[in-house]
């Protein structure tokens, strides 16, 4: 399983980096074990946040050769109250988050920060998400990390 401390420092490390080259920073990130744990959490938070699940793992193989997979969903959101935005103007911040979600995927397949511990397996899934945790809406990413 991934060191959880660990974990929350590779995500505050993308963060970082992220936000040299991002248009709009991400203000912080936020990990929660479930979904009613995180939409506690986002509440009343304000600006983009990167959000994402204390990973599960699965185990596979025995005490000399084995390896973990452990399963990974991150966030990255911005609470915009409904009805706010018109057509264009929810176009253009998707396409924002969007941007931004392409700067996190880059960061997350370089993984040079990481010493070698982890290496992506099996891709990323991107899908887009609307009025989630309590009105948040942004871009998730589902991948596994091998350990």
């Amino acid at each position: 399983m991934i060191d959880i401390v660990r974990y929350r420092e590779m995500l505050l490390e993308i963060r970082q980096r992220v936000n040299v080259r991002s248009e709009k920073p991400i203000e912080g990130i936020k990990l929660a074990v479930r979904e009613g744990h995180l939409q506690k959490k986002l509440k009343d938070a304000e600006g983009i946040w990167l959000c994402g699940n204390f990973p599960d793992a699965e185990l596979k193989g025995g005490m000399d050769c084995h390896q973990e997979s452990n399963q990974i969903l991150l966030f990255l959101l911005e609470k915009v109250p409904a009805g706010e935005e018109m057509d264009e103007e929810e176009l253009q911040h998707y396409a924002l988050l969007q941007r931004i979600m392409e700067l996190v995927k880059k960061e997350l397949l370089a993984m040079d920060f990481v010493c070698g511990e982890l290496s992506p397996a099996d891709g990323m899934l991107t899908e887009w998400e609307y009025d989630v945790f309590g009105g948040f809406n942004g871009l998730s990413i589902g991948l596994k990390l091998v350990d």
